[in-house]
């Protein structure tokens, strides 16, 4: 058995372990030399942007901070987020929000600073991560006219859709007349208010939501005689309202928020000559996920 050992260039350990060793080190060199390097993950793509609301910590108006960060959504992001969407629309848009979004101002993204974001900052910031992950360009492979019925494909870039910037942060409170000589003083929906929504969304109807907005956002209500009332978070007294004073409201809210209006996109669709409008959602922005 000896001879059909192969001992060329063998060194007994017993009796030269200088040499036994020196052999072992260039084994292992060699072995080192071949293993491949690890590649280096480069961290997502991002970008910088201001956002049209501003961020207000603590009721400071002094310190409203407008520059937000976002980054590109990753595989396991993909992953995240697509867990929560089996859990309704509010957590698949806050999971998205946090999984993007990486700080506005000095202070880093959690859930308790994106639910009190303003409803179009979360919106720009939906916005900003679509554009960081999937680019500037959104598609529709099969549109279909409303007027014509024809089906093409349609694309728009994201700079196409117009923003609504609020100029005066004190103006997320605003004024709104009431009938019989009443006025009501309303708060811009928060992140928080869009969450509270959505959490019951499929087991109401549109009316009982927007019951929900009004008693978390309006502040107070002042009487004809100038008593006033503080009605946050009173259910009965958002369901007591007239009709026409709860659609002032609910408008007065729409045309105040600031961020993206993707109700405001319209193109003329060339085959019928008719000015076509477009509503773009976050399923929209985000196909696919």
């Amino acid at each position: 058995m000896a001879n059909d050992l192969h001992t060329e260039g063998y060194s007994n350990p017993l009796t030269n372990p200088g040499a036994a060793n020196a052999a072992i080190a260039s084994v292992l060199n060699a072995t080192q030399a071949m293993q491949v390097a690890k590649p280096e993950i480069p961290l997502p793509a991002g970008g910088n942007f201001t956002l049209p609301g501003g961020y207000v910590s603590a009721g400071d108006y002094t310190n409203v901070r407008y520059d937000a960060e976002v980054r590109e959504l990753t595989g396991a992001d993909e992953e995240t987020i697509t867990k929560a969407r089996n859990a309704g629309l509010g957590k698949f848009i806050s999971t998205l929000l946090q999984c993007g979004t990486v700080s506005v101002g000095d202070s880093k993204a959690d859930a308790a600073l994106l639910s009190a974001l303003l409803l179009g900052d979360r919106d720009m910031l939906l916005l900003e991560i679509r554009r960081a992950t999937y680019g500037d360009e959104v598609v529709w492979d099969r549109f279909s006219c409303p007027f014509c019925a024809e089906e093409f494909r349609l694309s728009i870039t994201l700079d196409e859709i117009p923003i609504r910037r609020l100029t005066d942060p004190t103006e997320r409170v605003f004024e709104v007349p009431l009938r019989r000589g009443r006025k009501a003083f309303v708060r811009l929906p928060v992140g928080a208010d869009q969450d509270a929504i959505l959490a019951i969304a499929e087991r109401t109807n549109e009316s009982e939501q927007n019951t929900v907005l009004l008693s978390r956002c309006i502040v107070s209500v002042v009487e004809a005689d100038g008593d006033e009332n503080a009605v946050t978070g009173n259910v009965e007294f958002a369901r007591s309202l007239g009709i026409v004073d709860r659609k002032s409201i609910l408008d007065a809210i729409e045309e105040k928020q600031p961020g993206p209006q993707y109700n405001d996109i319209k193109f003329t669709h060339d085959a019928c000559g008719k000015e076509v409008p477009l509503f773009i959602s976050a399923g929209d922005l985000f196909q696919g996920l």
